[in-house]
């Protein structure tokens, strides 16, 4: 279930049981640490940390400028179904109308009183949509062996089903320690000045968040410098285990970029012995290439953090979620290698195989790389997962086993502009196995990657599903005869029952292995007819009007082609039936 940003409620020795409300910010301003109410009031007889003051005759306290009201979400160019919307795609920031604010019942659309992540980033894009692969059935005039063989390779991955690549090898050196050691912010520094007893409730936040600011500015440069300590640094001693494998997952993928900002927060939590406050933060990464150039991939998490004379502390980190998390290094510790084009990534436990995946993930990535007509990906990144890690990462919950992979288009802040950007692939190898299974799906999962990378406005709808799966289909079956097409007898068997007749459309909660799988034979097909018939380059170019940049299919073929949808769409049909 997808947790709503006001309903952060992570256990905590120094806060309420989860689910508690917290206390409206109404009435005084909250006391930092170790302020004391007003001047006269007695210290205590065991003195709290106190936060380091403004000298006399300083600058004006800033004020802490308003919440930032949360941007209405883009609706993707084809809208899901509402059964395929993950739980909680509806905006996690938007307040219900009356919902009590800092200054009374919160009008429709704006900021709700709790932690909201997204606040200050561009509009949502929408989320991944993922669906079902189908498995071709057996050849009846195979042998046993081959049809395991077939069953193993071609059992259902997901629509933008793939694999990733990070790898670590056993005989790499190990990183230099960097040179960043201790504490990485010490209290008080900053431009806006520690705030006095008497302080608003706004000059203490501000003063707060940009500590937080500064400590996670610094933390990533720790990280970026390769130094554990200066890393930790931002950690409350509870979490040091956790992070510490959120370290060296990180950098064995050579995270070359690493960029925090706060979303929205801090906001106080009085409600236990000792204040805390929740601040939600954006990170921005990249891996292995430039941070000036890459593209980077965005995730929006909660965090809890305790104020101090040592300064600000994270207590708590929540995953990422909102339809593109957690990412697989926040929840599980992973060895990855790393080769001319990809990031290959394993969990420790697959250490001894990942110079295996590395290698079949190069060669994907080297045939993907040849349908690189529109953007070419700066590095392909590809997990490789177990059926624990496969039912967790980036949030899948796959009701079918059935499903083998999925790649996701993800959204990254680049020159300041959150858009499309990167995709990260999944390969259930407990699933595919780690021969030519792998192989086929990772070849069709990087098909997806190379040919929808960085597009700018994604149409998954009936006009486009059997290009994006038959163009996927057809970078992975690569140069070999029809007859040697894994599907075809499927094809043949869903096109005597009437299908593929007039139109290809994607499988259906109705649908069957067969009916499946000859959907996925005819995009194929179709993607096969039209690039044999009027070459790559006018299908490339078909491709990337519709697929890539949302135009309907009605308009962009006679563009193209010179001729109707329908019409094209009945020589392809034709095609089907002559050649099955």
């Amino acid at each position: 279930m997808t947790q709503a940003p006001e309903d952060f409620t992570p256990d905590s020795s120094e806060r309420g049981h989860p689910g508690e409300s917290r206390p409206a910010p109404h009435g005084p301003a909250p006391l930092v640490p170790g302020q004391r109410p007003a001047p006269e009031a007695p210290r205590p007889a065991s003195p709290e940390p106190v936060l380091p003051q403004a000298a006399e005759g300083g600058a004006p306290m800033p004020q802490a400028s308003p919440a930032v009201p949360m941007p209405e979400p883009t609706a993707p160019p084809s809208a899901l179904p509402i059964d395929m919307a993950p739980p909680g795609m509806a905006h996690p920031g938007m307040a219900h109308p009356g919902q009590m604010g800092p200054r009374g019942p919160v009008p429709p659309g704006a900021m709700p009183p709790g932690p909201v992540p997204v606040s200050a980033m561009p509009p949502w894009p929408g989320p991944p949509r993922p669906l079902a692969y189908y498995a071709p059935r057996p050849d009846p005039k195979r042998s046993r062996l081959a049809t395991v063989f077939i069953v193993v390779l071609l059992v259902a991955t997901s629509v933008f089903a793939g694999a990733l690549v990070n790898g670590w090898r056993p005989a790499m050196p190990a990183a230099e320690t960097g040179s960043i050691e201790g504490l990485a912010v010490q209290p008080g520094e900053g431009t806006v000045p520690s705030p006095g007893p008497n302080a608003p409730e706004s000059e203490i936040l501000a003063y707060l968040r940009e500590q937080a600011q500064l400590t996670l500015d610094a933390q990533a440069e720790s990280l970026l410098n390769g130094s554990l300590e200066g890393w930790l640094a931002a950690y409350d001693p509870t979490l040091h285990e956790k992070m510490t494998g959120r370290f060296d997952s990180l950098t064995s993928m050579q995270v070359s970029r690493f960029d925090y900002t706060i979303t929205s927060g801090p906001l106080e939590d009085a409600s236990g012995a000792v204040p805390l406050y929740d601040i939600s933060v954006a990170l921005s990464y990249c891996f292995v290439e430039p941070a000036d150039t890459c593209k980077a991939a965005d995730i929006v998490f909660d965090t809890r953090w305790r104020a101090g004379d040592e300064g600000m502390t994270m207590i708590e980190v929540a995953d990422s979620e909102y339809g593109q998390g957690p990412h697989p290094w926040e929840v599980t510790d992973l060895v990855a290698a790393v080769g001319e084009r990809t990031v290959t990534a394993v969990p420790a436990s697959m250490a001894a195989r990942l110079d295996e995946a590395l290698e079949v993930s190069e060669a994907a990535a080297a045939n993907a790389d040849e349908w690189a007509y529109w953007e070419k990906p700066d590095r392909y990144v590809i997990y490789i997962a177990s059926d624990e890690e496969f039912d967790t990462w980036f949030g899948s919950g796959w009701d079918s086993e059935d499903v083998l992979g999925f790649a996701l288009p993800l959204t990254g802040t680049n020159n300041g502009v959150r858009e499309p950007s990167t995709y990260a692939t999944v390969m259930g190898v407990d699933r595919t196995g780690w021969n030519e299974g792998l192989t086929s799906v990772i070849r069709h999962e990087l098909g997806h990657a190379v040919t929808l990378w960085a597009a700018p406005s994604e149409r998954y709808a009936d006009d486009t599903w059997w290009m994006v799966e038959g163009v996927a289909e057809y970078i992975d079956h690569g140069d070999r005869a029809l007859e040697d097409y894994d599907r075809m007898w499927d094809v043949r068997d869903y096109v005597d029952q009437g299908g593929c007749a007039t139109d290809i459309l994607p499988p259906g909660e109705e649908d069957d292995t067969l009916a499946g799988s000859g959907k996925y034979g005819c995009g194929f097909l179709g993607v096969h007819y039209v690039i044999d018939e009027y070459g790559v380059e006018k299908f490339s170019e078909f491709f990337g009007m519709t697929a890539r940049e949302g135009t309907p299919a009605v308009d962009a073929a006679e563009t193209v082609y010179g001729k109707s949808y329908a019409d094209l769409m009945e020589e392809i049909t034709a095609f089907i039936a002559q050649t099955v």
